[in-house]
């Protein structure tokens, strides 16, 4: 994910300070094999999806964290459900934060990320209408996942946006200052929420806060339903053997990856 690259790099040190070297890695799927005495022996060899703050790039995971373990529904695949972390989460966060109601819009930046293409279709979900920003590539899988209207981060925004309707908010999933400088300059009065960045300067009548948190167990499993009833698609880029994670982090920053790129493990037999 994003968020192992930006704490590699040193950028989420105010959040997440670390001393090297770290095992990378927060949400993980997998079957169980063992339980403890006070966790749910239903839960043997189950597939689950779980969170594991020190490190979740391992071939054995030991979850100590209830309630953070939850059961993928049969007919979700272990992948798809896998994807929640790290993607719907925060993209569900992020909605609830905005505080949008029905019939606004807002324009999301970093659109096509694994947090972007949940927000999307929260969005609809919601009856929130959404402008996209995302590269050219991707412009026809956004507006599948619910966008309206999608811009072109390559060519000029200002130009793009004279046509748009009135946005309420910005949702800043790319962590770009030139782009953010882009949009106050040609938005006028508008709020920025960002889950990508700290700190930013807006122009007068305008808003800028970060933000960051977690959803409660409730709210994984009401993702994981609407993953069941096919009312949100997982959308996987890629998926690498874990000793090629490497490759992976080169592809999730070079080649405009659409949702979420993946390591996967052996499983025993």
């Amino acid at each position: 994910m994003p968020y192992d690259i930006l704490t590699e790099t040193g950028q989420l040190k105010a959040l997440r300070p670390v001393k090297l070297p770290i095992v990378i890695g927060y949400g993980f799927g997998g079957i169980v094999r063992e339980v403890g005495g006070l966790r749910n022996s239903q839960l043997l060899n189950r597939p689950v999806i779980g969170i594991q703050p020190t490190g979740s790039h391992q071939e054995q995971v030991l979850s100590t964290l209830p309630p953070l373990l939850f059961p993928v529904p049969q007919n979700v695949s272990l992948a798809d459900a896998t994807t929640l972390i790290g993607g719907a989460d925060a993209a569900y966060f992020a909605f609830k934060k905005s505080q949008l109601r029905a019939g606004e819009t807002t324009l999301v930046t970093g659109a096509s990320g694994s947090v972007g293409t949940y927000f999307l279709q929260l969005a609809q979900f919601f009856g929130v209408h959404t402008i996209a920003i995302g590269h050219s590539s991707r412009h026809k899988l956004l507006q599948t996942l619910g966008a309206e209207q999608v811009l072109d981060y390559d060519l000029p925004l200002d130009q793009q946006l004279a046509e748009a309707p009135a946005v309420s908010q910005v949702i800043d999933l790319a962590g770009s200052t030139a782009l953010l400088d882009q949009l106050t300059a040609a938005l006028g009065p508008v709020k920025i929420l960002s889950l990508a960045q700290q700190q930013y300067r807006t122009r007068p009548q305008q808003s800028f806060s970060f933000v960051s948190g977690a959803i409660t167990p409730s709210d994984y499993r009401w993702l994981l339903t609407q993953l069941a009833q096919h009312k949100l698609r997982a959308v996987i880029h890629e998926q690498f053997p874990f000793t090629a994670v490497k490759t992976a982090q080169h592809h999730l920053l070079s080649e405009h990856a659409a949702g979420r790129i993946l390591l996967t493990y052996n499983q025993e037999a």
